[in-house]
């Protein structure tokens, strides 16, 4: 008896239980807000000006010189790419038409790495460049066969916590990946409709802890994998509900939220990380690209409209 007692005692002294009578916690429920704010860019080919630009990406880092909080642009109708400062005025541009190096046909995705380096993806050129963060030509990223399949439309780009870059290879319906000095790493996907398989994925995203994240745009879906690529999760289905999707082509993400521009639909979704459905803001047209600036605000290509609309997040 007395060694019952003595074990009875032991569990209660544990951080592994909860003194008699205390209520358990349970997982703080959060519960975010959204609201529009201002918009940059109209219809043209002037400076600050777009036609059709697909996907936006902003410095995080650094200083005036390295594009702190400055917006990157994929000027997709216009063959370039536009820099924005925060407040959405002209900063510069590069880029034209051509296949030449440092030139554009349909530049699509865009994402700046934590060396203040700009890779650019050309759904026509088939090919991945990377530029400094003047716009200066470095070298050609992704531009032959991987295996087996020469890349193909590529589109969406995300850069991880260690600087390697995924690829949206969405004629192939597969995600790849390289390093910071761009080395190929492998290979994740194919045509499918199950998990860890794709339907034309318009864009990838990572998070803190190197989960990734594909917005399966055919397949109306957004898919998550662990850091070898392995599928962790999906969710989403056609439709027009609350937190079903239309052809999703842009995907963000950070510690609590994942941002879907919901292309179809012609709206931006927010799900948590377990992708169930939070809040939706609407009134947009075509939105495709889709990345985060701080405190709360989140840039969206509103590619029908030519321009970047902001949005505020707070919860």
């Amino acid at each position: 008896m007395r060694y019952l007692f003595l074990i009875f005692a032991l569990l209660l002294s544990s951080n592994s239980v909860f003194a008699m009578g205390e209520i358990p916690s349970t997982p703080k429920l959060i519960t975010p807000e959204a609201e529009f704010g201002r918009t940059f860019g109209l219809p043209g080919s002037g400076d600050a000006q777009f036609y059709y630009p697909h996907d936006v990406d902003l410095g995080l880092i650094g200083d005036m010189k390295t594009g702190l909080n400055n917006l990157f642009i994929t000027d997709t109708g216009n063959n370039r790419v536009q820099r924005l400062d925060e407040d959405g005025g002209y900063v510069y541009q590069f880029g034209s038409f051509g296949s030449e190096n440092g030139k554009f046909n349909a530049p699509v995705g865009i994402a700046v790495d934590f060396n203040f380096r700009i890779y650019v993806s050309e759904k026509d050129n088939d090919r991945v460049q990377l530029f400094d963060i003047q716009g200066n030509f470095l070298r050609e990223v992704a531009t032959s066969e991987y295996g087996y399949k020469t890349i193909d439309d590529p589109s969406g780009l995300a850069v991880d916590s260690l600087g390697n870059l995924y690829i949206a290879d969405s004629g192939n319906d597969r995600v790849l990946k390289f390093s910071d000095t761009g080395d190929f790493l492998g290979v994740v996907g194919s045509f499918g409709y199950g998990a860890g398989f794709f339907d034309r994925p318009a864009d990838v995203a990572v998070d803190r802890d190197n989960y990734v994240y594909v917005a399966d745009t055919y397949n109306h879906r957004i898919q998550k994998l662990d850091y070898d690529g392995q599928p962790v999760m999906m969710f989403g289905s056609f439709g027009s509900g609350p937190g079903e999707l239309s052809f999703p082509q842009g995907i963000a993400v950070d510690n609590l939220f994942v941002y879907v521009a919901d292309t179809g639909n012609n709206r931006v979704q927010l799900f948590d990380k377990q992708g169930k459905f939070l809040l939706m803001a609407g009134g947009l047209n075509m939105p495709t690209g889709i990345s985060l600036g701080s405190g709360g605000l989140v840039y969206i290509v509103d590619s029908g409209n030519h321009r970047i609309q902001e949005l505020k997040v707070s919860y």
